[in-house]
Parts: C-alpha cells; sequence; structure tokens
C-alpha cells in the first residue's frame, strides 16, 4: 500500500510538471513587447517572487513593454530541462541544482542573484530515530530528487556523521515538498527532509520530530535558494536582466523592512493568516538577501564526492556573473 500511494503521489507530480510548462516560451502577442518567462517551485524561500509578481516590480524597473510569465515546476532539475528546451529566462533554485546545470550540464544559465537561506530540517514520525545512524535501510527519506540541495545536504550529514555521504542514497524516495509531507504524516515514508513552512507545519503535528542532521554541515544563513539568468538574456537583453535584479532588490528590501506588510501578501498562498506567516518569517533561519553565502563550499563538496562528473569548481566566477557578491 505504501509503494502503491508512493507511485500515485509521482505520478501526480510528473503531470503537474507537463501541465505547468504549458505555454513556456510561447510567442507574445503584444507586439513589441518583451516577453519574459521567470520558473519557481514551492515553498516560503520563493517569497521574493511573489512580490514582485503581486508588485509588478519588474515593468515598474524595466523603461519599455514586457510581459512576465510566472511558472511553478516541482524541482531544480525540471527547471534545468527548461533551460535546456529554450523555455525560460529566469530561474529560481537550490544551490546544487545549479551547480549542477553550470558544470556539469553545461546549461547557458550563471546565478544573477541570491534569494534566500531558509531552514532544513530532517523530520521524522519515528520516535526511535535521533541521529543519521538510527535510520535502517528500510527507513526512505523523502526529499525533492536526486541531486536537488537538499540530498546534497544529507550527504554532507552523511559524511559527517556516518563517514560516507553516498551512504543513504538508497534510501530517498523523490517526492515535492507538499507530497513529502503528505507522505510523512501518513507514515508512507519515515523521514523526510524538507524546508519552510513545511517543516514549521510539520512540528505542529503530534508524532513528529527533528532528526539531529543538517545544522552542523549547513548553518543558518547559507543559500538555499538563487536565481539563474540565461546567458541569452543577460548578453542580449542587458536593460531587461538589470531591471530583474532591480526587482529582486527590491522585494527583498520590502519583506525585510516591512515583514507585516508582505506577511499579508504571502500568507494567502499558504492558507494561513497573516500572524502565522509572520510568525515563520521571524524564524532566525529564514532569511532574504541579494548576498550568496557558502555556494563554494557547496560547490567544492560536489567536487570531492563525485556528484560532478567530469568537470570540477576551482572558481566562483564559473557560476555567477559578474557583480554578484557572495562567496
Amino acid at each position: 500500500m505504501k509503494r502503491l500511494l508512493i507511485a500515485v503521489i509521482a505520478a501526480v507530480t510528473a503531470f503537474g510538471i507537463c501541465f505547468s510548462m504549458t505555454g513556456c516560451g510561447g510567442s507574445s502577442d503584444s507586439g513589441d513587447a518583451a516577453k519574459l518567462t521567470i520558473v519557481q517551485q514551492y515553498g516560503m524561500a520563493y517569497a521574493p517572487l511573489k512580490i514582485i509578481q503581486e508588485k509588478g516590480l519588474i515593468e515598474k524597473n524595466y523603461s519599455g513593454d514586457v510581459e512576465v510569465d510566472f511558472q511553478i515546476l516541482n524541482s531544480g532539475a525540471s527547471i534545468n530541462d527548461a533551460f535546456v528546451a529554450n523555455a525560460v529566462d529566469v530561474g529560481l533554485m537550490g544551490v546544487a541544482p545549479a551547480i549542477t546545470g553550470s558544470l556539469n550540464e553545461g546549461i547557458p544559465y550563471k546565478i544573477c542573484t541570491n534569494v534566500s537561506a531558509q531552514p532544513h530540517r530532517l523530520m521524522t514520525n519515528d520516535p526511535s530515530i535521533k541521529t543519521l545512524k538510527d535510520i535502517g535501510e528500510e527507513d526512505q527519506i523523502a526529499l525533492v530528487n536526486i541531486g536537488s540541495i537538499q540530498h546534497i545536504l544529507l550527504a554532507m550529514a552523511a559524511k559527517e556523521q556516518l563517514g560516507d555521504a553516498h551512504a543513504l542514497d538508497n534510501n530517498i524516495v523523490a517526492m515535492a515538498h507538499p507530497d513529502g509531507m503528505t507522505a510523512l504524516l501518513n507514515d508512507v515514508v519515515k523521514c523526510q527532509l524538507t524546508t519552510s513552512p513545511f517543516v514549521f507545519k510539520e512540528a505542529e503535528e503530534d508524532g513528529i520530530s527533528e532528526v539531529d542532521a543538517i545544522e552542523s554541515v549547513w548553518p543558518a544563513g547559507n543559500s538555499f535558494i538563487v536565481a539563474v539568468a540565461s546567458t541569452d538574456l543577460h548578453d542580449n537583453n542587458p536593460e531587461l536582466y538589470e531591471a530583474v535584479l532591480a526587482a529582486f532588490n527590491d522585494a527583498i528590501a520590502f519583506m525585510n523592512d516591512e515583514p507585516e506588510a508582505a506577511a499579508e501578501i504571502l500568507c494567502v498562498d499558504e492558507d494561513v493568516d497573516a500572524e502565522t506567516y509572520l510568525k515563520w518569517l521571524s524564524d532566525p533561519a529564514c532569511s532574504y538577501s541579494t548576498n550568496l553565502t557558502g555556494i563554494s563550499t557547496m560547490a567544492e563538496f560536489m567536487t570531492e564526492e563525485g556528484f560532478l562528473e567530469d568537470t570540477e569548481f576551482t572558481d566562483i566566477s564559473q557560476l555567477v556573473y559578474d557583480g554578484v557578491e557572495g562567496n
């Protein structure tokens, strides 16, 4: 029964990916208006993009007419596929798939800005699981997919606690964050490695606890979600590229300066009240900034542990455009 439910969840997720991509990269009916497609995933980490959308910040920062199409996909890997298909101009994804896309797959994009740092926690419905050493061979761990930042964080923790970065690879079952939460709460999987707001929601449930794993290898404040922009956008439409950067700056400044107003906008998508969302925003591990932190550390780990097959990380300029701040 558990395997059947996992299969159903995976099928629904796959259908969602196909549906979400419908219309991406299509022609514009607005004459000379520029067309921009931006893709994100699920969760609070992408909140600045919601502010950008609601406030029309790209349009406000661009001198011409622009039609912005906002899409949602299931994973960084799916967004990378969309870039390969030339169906997206800007994508928001975890650090790990951005590194993989740039170095391992040669996708024509680079990081243009940091977006957020968020709490990552390994949650379990089994009270006997306190550390990674307590996870058995049959205990499944839900996370977005192989190669996601959650997978790399699990590998970093496995290296620290078990001496082998790949020790838990066979325990992984790929699920989108919302599906993984459903599976965890219904005892379909033993653990889920996820982020906000799912960790906040799960912590409120009876019988759900946190496994000691992630904080020591990826401290609060380290980058989680970054935005990557296609080289076509960067090189051939620098004015629109700069408008995108300005929009992220404005959105992040708004969230930091006016968190109560931001919560009023953002709570709707998470189906909670503004007070609850504001409480989530106040978590010390939840932060929004354009400054990258920890990118080089993760890229070095991925090189050392064989997550990058044909290339290796040598310098952050391989990953970011000129002018992007951080390390």
